[in-house]
């Protein structure tokens, strides 16, 4: 036990304080943004999706000029041709879940959420050779587990709909791998990439709001009848600065980690919105849901633990290797004795350098 606690606090220590602040903040704008889409929705009746999908692109967008107009970070000219297929990949990601949503029941949608995770890893080990530890892959177990007990309340499907979802996993797991993947070959920051790939993003998105959403004019219910508001407005505003967060945040967590943590990281925020939910709203707690509150956060605590303790010996190993070859020209120095003292000067003159 005390090894164990030892460990923990060596991860800890070690832990990469820059990776640290863009989960948090992914966290705390992603939650936000849910609360705040859901007042939007429900207290205020805006029941546009995919146009409020529309204008957070436009919104991130707006707000990277202006953060590379103030100095925040320097553009980069990327190529439009990689770039666009992230883009397009973002755009297939929000409307594939939409339908995913709309032809299925909640219980169906949740669970195929859940299995972009384990898609993200079948993905890396077979197309980029990228096969993660056992244990990582072990503590990821309680953690989908746990999200499907929790928030898989019904469980209902049909082949439409699970063509929808299945198509959408598999968009979405390429997404969140490329982000990755992307940022490091084009040696690019997260704010360089959105901001290409946020207007493309709405670029490509526009053909499917007025399929997805009510923008008939002859209808009562469509967005031209909707009265816009200081209130309403002001909350739209609120989700738009919130998914300009949510949007680099994406970048900053899975560019500084991997997709498959960042995923990790999506099902403890699930959990925590609905033991919220329990908490706050007084939703019915049974001993299903809080099983699997308890199984996804033991999950997400085991792997975090291992990746912290991977990355500290990774440092570790650096270390030691960057040591020894400071160390090997004094090692590799002749000897006093078989060169008339010369080795001794040559030994001064590497420690000099060290």
């Amino acid at each position: 036990m005390t090894s164990l606690a030892n460990r923990l606090v060596a991860n800890i220590a070690a832990a990469d304080g820059k990776t640290a602040a863009a989960m948090a903040l992914n966290f705390l704008s992603s939650t936000g943004i849910v609360v705040t889409n859901k007042l939007a929705m429900d207290r205020y009746g805006f029941r546009f999706a995919t146009t409020l999908t529309l204008f957070h692109f436009l919104a991130t967008y707006v707000l990277l000029l202006l953060a590379a107009a103030v100095g925040v970070f320097e553009k980069k000219v990327l190529p439009l041709r990689e770039t666009a297929k992230l883009a397009a990949g973002s755009m297939g990601f929000v409307v594939l879940t939409n339908l995913s949503l709309q032809h299925n029941s909640v219980g169906f949608y949740q669970v195929m959420k859940v299995m972009t995770t384990p898609t993200v890893v079948v993905i890396e080990a077979l197309v980029y050779a990228k096969v993660l530890d056992w244990g990582l892959r072990a503590a990821l177990v309680p953690v989908c587990l746990g999200v499907v007990a929790t928030a898989a309340t019904d469980f209902r499907l049909n082949a439409v709909g699970a063509a929808y979802a299945i198509a959408g996993v598999l968009v979405t797991s390429f997404y969140q791998i490329g982000a990755g993947t992307l940022q490091r070959s084009l040696d690019c920051s997260a704010l360089q990439l959105q901001l290409y790939t946020a207007p493309l993003s709405a670029a490509f998105i526009i053909p499917f709001v007025p399929l997805l959403d009510n923008w008939m004019p002859s209808s009562p219910d469509s967005i031209w009848k909707y009265e816009f508001g200081v209130g309403n407005v002001s909350v739209l505003v609120l989700t738009g600065v919130l998914a300009f967060l949510v949007n680099v945040s994406i970048f900053l967590v899975i560019g500084r980690s991997s997709a498959v943590s960042y995923n990790t990281l999506g099902h403890f925020k699930t959990c925590f919105i609905l033991a919220s939910d329990f908490v706050f709203f007084n939703r019915p707690l049974n001993v299903r849901s809080a099983a699997g509150i308890l199984m996804t956060m033991g999950g997400v605590f085991w792997y975090t633990h291992l990746k912290l303790d991977k990355a500290r010996r990774e440092q570790e190993a650096a270390t030691a290797a960057a040591t020894s070859v400071q160390l090997t020209p004094m090692g590799a120095s002749r000897s006093p004795t078989a060169n008339g003292g010369q080795g001794e000067d040559e030994e001064k003159v590497a420690l000099t350098k060290a």
